[in-house]
């Protein structure tokens, strides 16, 4: 049994498909499985998934609900212990798998384990760095828990517990998760690497969000999502994580990191 279930999701991502795979495929230690789940593509991904595929556990090409139904397909076929999701278009940071793995079978009670990311452009180059510290209840009281998707590795006995992604969401699915994996009672470990790479790019359904210019839809989506789980964001509660982050250093290391890194290629 493969330790490690990871997902790609890819809908006409040819551009960056094969970086992305290569990423994973290329960690330290084989006790992973890596699945495809492409939405009926016509650009040339399908040729790259076919390229690699003796060395992928799944694969399909069809077409889906999106992103979230296509995640929530590919880890029905999962036979990991521990599951997460990398886009198409990013990258899965080198070493992550074996110091994730190292973690875990260390701390075996542990259900999810988070780490940092780094925001990459089109070339592979890092613009900046973003880290974050433990859980604390208080610190998500009124404010968003702080992982992103790839980022997060957590059991599948935990994510089945939840229901799975929810598929009517298409920005905010992964807030979504943690919140509910908050309710069922997880709590996060974070381990400070940086597991995985964002590519900012105009075709990225959430870049803009960067910006604070999310789309009406995206900005629409987050409100329902926040209502259905009865969770509000507060300006104390945001304030609280960012004093947070200023004490235990998260910023500080994040912007010495971003100086010595800017502009690398990853």
């Amino acid at each position: 049994m493969p330790v490690f279930s990871i997902i790609i999701p890819v809908l006409n991502h040819a551009k960056f498909l094969e970086k992305a795979l290569r990423s994973v495929l290329n960690q330290t230690g084989m006790n992973f499985e890596v699945i495809v789940v492409d939405g009926g593509s016509t650009d040339g991904s399908v040729e790259i998934i076919r390229r690699y595929e003796d060395r992928i556990a799944w694969w399909c090409s069809e077409k889906d609900a999106g992103q979230s139904a296509a995640i929530n397909k590919g880890f029905g076929h999962a036979t990991g212990k521990y599951l997460f999701w990398l886009n198409a278009d990013d990258l899965l940071l080198p070493d992550t798998l074996h110091k994730a793995q190292k973690y875990l079978s260390e701390n075996p009670t542990c259900e999810w384990l988070a780490g940092n990311l780094i925001y990459i452009d089109q070339g592979d180059r890092v613009l900046w760095c973003a880290r974050d510290g433990g859980w604390h209840d208080w610190l998500y009281e009124n404010a968003p828990v702080r992982v992103y998707g790839p980022s997060s590795i957590f059991i599948k006995e935990l994510f089945d517990r939840v229901g799975g992604l929810d598929e009517s969401l298409h920005y905010v699915m992964d807030t979504d998760l943690w919140l509910r994996f908050k309710k069922a009672g997880a709590r996060f470990h974070r381990l400070q690497h940086y597991f995985w790479a964002f590519r900012v790019h105009d075709d990225s359904k959430t870049s803009a969000d960067l910006k604070g210019a999310a789309t009406p839809k995206m900005v629409d989506e987050r409100a329902r999502m926040y209502l259905r789980n009865n969770f509000r964001v507060t300006k104390l509660g945001l304030l609280k994580q960012r004093m947070w982050r200023v004490c235990n250093g998260a910023y500080f290391k994040a912007a010495v990191d971003t100086i010595r890194w800017k502009k690398r290629r990853v």
